[in-house]
């Protein structure tokens, strides 16, 4: 009885640790999806700047910051803020995939589907 509790713990660890083994495999292999939903809050500036630009910008904040686009008649104007802009159309991307050992990031366009892998920052 003693012996046959022995195997089947034995035979336990084992399938545990082939399970944890195939997990660690599949993350390096694929890396971990990464889903956003919803809106995406930026809250904390407590000033109001005034921009005016002819043609796209690229806007670098230290700090958070709230981002609203209006024109000179009070009206809201169309406006995209991205952390990295689609090399074919545009649009901006999302991350779609990450790989923690590597630190490679999938972003994934919003609007044409493509997609680029970008290695680690040094």
């Amino acid at each position: 009885m003693n012996r046959a509790l022995q195997i089947l713990m034995l035979l336990v660890l084992v399938v545990l640790l082939a399970g944890v083994l195939f997990t660690l495999i599949d993350i390096a292999r694929n890396g971990v999806r990464l889903e956003l939903a919803g809106s995406v809050d930026v809250r904390g500036m407590p000033e109001e700047i005034g921009l005016s630009m002819g043609e796209p910008v690229t806007l670098v904040l230290d700090d958070s910051a709230n981002l609203t686009v209006t024109g000179p008649d009070g009206g809201s104007l169309p406006a995209s803020l991205s952390l990295l802009p689609c090399p074919a159309c545009g649009a901006p991307m999302l991350p779609v995939r990450w790989n923690p050992w590597s630190g490679e990031i999938e972003w994934a366009c919003t609007s044409c589907d493509a997609v680029i892998r970008l290695p680690a920052a040094p």
